[in-house]
């Protein structure tokens, strides 16, 4: 039995010489962005071409307006310009989310690719179905800028430096790659004396006492009564999103911290200000349970100090 794959069907029902819309009704992309009704319409319908079901999505317990998003973002140029453009932020802006919702740029992103690229491709970027590209493809091209309000320069990259100063082990310096700057330091390489085989530095202990000590510190109890390390609100962010992604990802660690990493480059300040909050209110939490628990060790101590008098 042969198939039909879905990108076939899409060959079939939207031929490349009429006029390269892709749509016998004679609908434009401006006709579509005027009217929503006719929008979703057609949505549905290229999807369906397509072997999908369009099941509008919601975003903090509301309902994405698709057709708004379509616009915003053609309006802009399409999916690939605004991102290379770094013009995310903006898009979401227009729908002013609420700051508990921190990862708008990345489902945003995700809703776009998975409902509008067609759309965009057909109808707005008027594409012919032989050169329509898949947004897997589009996605792969566009990686490097997935990550908003970014211009960081990678390993082996050549800038322009200058030397500020001075000092008796270095210098400072100002590093420029594209639009940004970046200041540090330079230190004198110093090469150190190379150490006699099987010699060990002076003053350092024998490697039978090393080996006990590492040993000791191995075996060392750990105190359950010592109240947890405050966490940053980085580490909330981390954990609340971690707990989201790994479900979809399992098993790919590297690629959810990475994923992280970016929704936390996408939050503005005020959207970021709401881990960091929790951040604060977990260090109060650390030097309070902190005090209570030297108070309670150092009473522990005068009561054991105390019998061993009476004795």
């Amino acid at each position: 039995m042969s198939t039909v794959s879905p990108c076939s069907q899409l060959v079939q029902v939207v031929p490349d010489n009429h006029n390269n819309t892709g749509d016998s009704s004679g609908v434009k992309y401006e006709d579509l962005v005027r009217n929503s009704d006719i929008f979703l319409e057609h949505l549905r319908a290229l999807l369906g071409l397509l072997g999908n079901e369009l099941k509008v999505p919601t975003v903090g317990g509301s309902t994405l307006d698709l057709h708004r998003l379509f616009v915003e973002v053609t309006s802009r140029g399409g999916i690939a310009k605004v991102i290379k453009d770094k013009r995310w932020r903006e898009v979401i802006g227009v729908f002013k989310f609420p700051n508990t919702i921190t990862s708008a740029s990345f489902v945003l992103r995700r809703y776009y690719f998975k409902f509008l690229f067609q759309m965009e491709q057909v109808y707005y970027l008027e594409q012919s179905a032989s050169s329509m590209k898949s947004a897997e493809e589009v996605m792969e091209s566009l990686s490097p800028n997935l990550e908003e309000g970014t211009d960081e320069p990678q390993i082996g990259a050549v800038g322009d430096g200058v030397l500020d100063g001075k000092f008796e082990s270095g210098y400072l310096v100002t590093m420029k790659f594209g639009s940004q700057l970046l200041k540090g330091v330079l230190y004198h390489h110093v090469k150190r004396p190379q150490q006699a085989m099987g010699t060990p530095p002076s003053g350092m202990p024998p490697a039978s006492q090393r080996r006990a000590k590492k040993k000791a510190r191995l075996t060392t109890v750990v105190d359950s009564q010592k109240p947890k390390c405050h966490r940053s609100g980085y580490n909330f962010f981390f954990a609340e999103q971690y707990a989201r992604l790994k479900p979809e990802y399992h098993g790919k660690e590297r690629i959810i911290t990475k994923m992280i990493g970016r929704m936390w480059g996408d939050l503005s300040e005020s959207e970021k200000q709401v881990y960091q909050d929790k951040g604060v209110k977990d260090v109060e939490r650390y030097r309070t349970e902190m005090l209570e628990y030297k108070s309670a060790h150092e009473s522990g101590a005068s009561a054991s100090a105390a019998a061993t008098m009476a004795q």
